[in-house]
């Protein structure tokens, strides 16, 4: 157990917000910059601006205080579509934008087509944060030789928010509370570098608790790990990693992944007692494909009784928090076969599924799989050809999500279920379209 009462060890920058170019070993290369938001009127929003390889996307969920989806919002672009400072907090992704002006943050989102959008400004009422401290940081390392496994994390827990949601073209003012964070990393994130996790912030008036537990993946030989920070007038008054806390989650339903009961019991020598939680009601619930494993992150609402002293002063609070919980699942064993030894690359033959691969270039055509899918689906004899290879595609509900997609990038996921050979034949009969 480490105690560090040095705060500006961890302070993370606006640089620490930016794009971060990852290393040419990255196989599965993925950023992230996430909002969860608790407002006054009972509304929970997450947002989330997202590189995962090609795929360029900004995604809003609002919920409300009856645990009712009444935004479920996703945007894709082009890499021309989007630009970004790599030297600070400024990332524009079609008429989608984050700008930070330490300490605040502006988001503005606008999904023309479901009359919806953002613009928020996010205080910031703790100093951003470092995971851990830089000989690279987060799980995993980056060094020399580079590792083929690494996970980086920035954060704020707690913000006071700001501003108008814009729901069905109504526009309303909002103020509320929330955290915000900036992950990135090389590798799947649930198969290689984390199994589970617990993460919350209690806030206590002077003082907040934030957690995070996890046992990390193959690429952390699957050990546990605890975080446990002590924020104090804003900055940090200690930091423990190994920290000596534990986590129970009781009353799972068979099969399903949200504990309806969760508790956190400190025993360190400065922090000691519990926090009881109570399941209220789910906010998201997110599978994450990894093949052949699949994750499922909940963010839920729970009635929390704080009990803990805390340098010797008492806190017994009632309040409702958010907290995630992420499991990774088990495979279904007739699908997995055995793992092959590991290759390492070198960083110009990396392998890359890459669906263009096979295009046939017979010149200038009206649709290709270089064509977005709203183009494709739109036309009556693009659609008959979708359908054809994808039955059932045009009243799946989730395929105008992919609308401002390239095909070839639908095509790169694994979801796809597609093979090269079925790929070059889809685009052969696109291609024929007159």
């Amino acid at each position: 157990m480490g105690i560090v009462y040095d705060p500006e060890l961890y302070r993370a920058t606006e640089k620490d917000f930016a794009p971060y170019p990852l290393p040419e070993c990255s196989r599965s290369p993925f950023q992230t910059w996430f909002a969860a938001i608790e407002l006054d009127n009972g509304y929970y929003v997450n947002i989330m601006f997202t590189f995962a390889g090609d795929l360029r996307a900004v995604i809003v969920s609002i919920v409300d205080n009856a645990g009712q989806i009444v935004l479920d919002s996703m945007q894709f672009f082009d890499e021309e579509e989007c630009k970004y400072r790599t030297d600070g907090y400024e990332l524009h992704m079609g008429e989608n934008f984050l700008h930070g002006d330490f300490p605040t943050l502006v988001i503005h989102i606008a999904d023309p087509e479901r009359q919806a959008g953002t613009d928020l400004v996010v205080e910031f009422q703790c100093m951003p944060t470092k995971w851990e401290l830089p000989d690279g940081v987060g799980i995993g390392r980056i060094k020399v030789p580079s590792m083929p496994v690494s996970i980086a994390w920035f954060f704020v827990p707690r913000c006071k928010i700001s501003g108008t949601l814009t729901l069905e073209g109504k526009v309303m003012d909002v103020s509320g509370h929330g955290w915000t964070d900036h992950q990135y990393g090389t590798d799947e994130f649930f198969t290689q570098a984390c199994q589970y996790n617990y993460w919350v912030s209690f806030p206590l008036g002077d003082e907040i608790l934030t957690v995070f537990d996890t046992m990390g993946g193959a690429a952390q030989g699957y050990r546990p790990m605890k975080w446990l920070w002590n924020f104090k007038d804003g900055k940090i008054y200690s930091y423990e990693n190994n920290a000596a806390y534990y986590v129970f989650a009781d009353d799972i339903d068979e099969g399903d992944t949200i504990p309806k009961k969760l508790m956190f019991v400190f025993e360190g020598d400065r922090i000691r007692g519990k926090v009881t939680c109570d399941f209220k009601m789910l906010i998201q619930k997110h599978p994450i494909e990894a093949p052949p494993l699949k994750a499922i992150l909940n963010r839920s609402v729970y009635n929390c009784h704080v009990e803990l002293e805390i340098d010797g002063k008492k806190y017994d609070k009632y309040y409702e928090r958010t907290i995630e919980v992420t499991y990774t699942l088990d495979p279904d064993p007739s699908t997995v076969q055995r793992a092959a030894p590991p290759v390492f690359f070198e960083p110009d033959v990396v392998p890359q599924h890459d669906p263009e691969a096979a295009l046939n270039e017979e010149g200038p055509s009206r649709l290709s799989i270089k064509s977005k899918l709203r183009e494709v689906m739109e036309d009556p004899e693009g659609n008959a050809v979708m359908e054809r290879h994808l039955p059932g595609i045009t009243n799946d509900p989730n395929t105008k999500r992919g609308y401002g997609m390239k095909l070839s990038m639908i095509f790169k996921m694994p979801q796809s279920g597609l093979s090269k050979e079925e790929i070059a034949q889809i685009d052969r009969e696109l291609r024929a379209i007159k």
